[in-house]
């Protein structure tokens, strides 16, 4: 005969609902304060898209070869 399986708690479904709300909070404070840091010129972030690593974790060959071409065309 089937049984139903255990519900999880009101208390331990709001503990989590809170513990995931606060993860997104963190985030969200973290992009504030780099985007005012960015903005009061303090930043120490610098984001170079060329060096962006694709899904097997070398860097990509793409941009390896145009910025080679640029060299090579200079």
């Amino acid at each position: 005969m089937a049984v139903p399986k255990k519900g999880r708690s009101k208390s331990k479904g709001r503990t989590r609902l809170s513990n995931w709300k606060a993860k997104g909070r963190k985030t969200a404070n973290r992009a504030i304060n780099l985007a005012k840091s960015i903005i009061n010129d303090q930043s120490t972030f610098i984001f170079d898209p060329r060096k962006k690593k694709s899904e097997d974790g070398n860097i990509n060959k793409d941009i390896e070869m145009d910025t080679k071409t640029d060299i090579d065309e200079k």
